[in-house]
């Protein structure tokens, strides 16, 4: 079995991992956002005043952790699809170059050579 390069595999990886990165930032958001509120009523159950205030307050401050949690692992998924992305990039040039560069030569290797005199 040949194995044949195809760039545009490594766009879908790309494209997946933008989407992947995207999510992510909402997932950890949201487990933060539980975790969170999870935390802030277990600390507010003993207080017996105002439970509820606590617990809001620890859904927003997980939510908070968790989106930059998440913000921290969405770059470096994207990093991972740049990175792909400008391997891609610099295949697609290399070959470029080399075809102009394969063109160059041809025409003066095929040149009939002619005496003179």
């Amino acid at each position: 079995m040949t194995v044949q390069y195809d760039a545009n595999i490594i766009r879908d990886h790309a494209a997946a991992l933008y989407s992947r990165a995207a999510r992510i930032v909402f997932m950890t958001g949201f487990l933060g956002c539980v975790i969170g509120a999870i935390v802030g009523a277990a600390l507010g159950a003993p207080t017996g005043g105002k439970p509820g205030i606590f617990l809001l307050l620890g859904a927003v401050f997980g939510a908070l952790v968790g989106v930059s949690i998440g913000r921290g692992r969405a770059f470096v998924l994207q990093l991972q699809a740049q990175t792909a992305l400008c391997q891609v990039a610099i295949e697609a040039n290399t070959r470029r170059a080399a075809d102009a560069a394969g063109e160059a030569i041809r025409p003066a290797a095929s040149g009939h050579l002619s005496q003179v005199g």
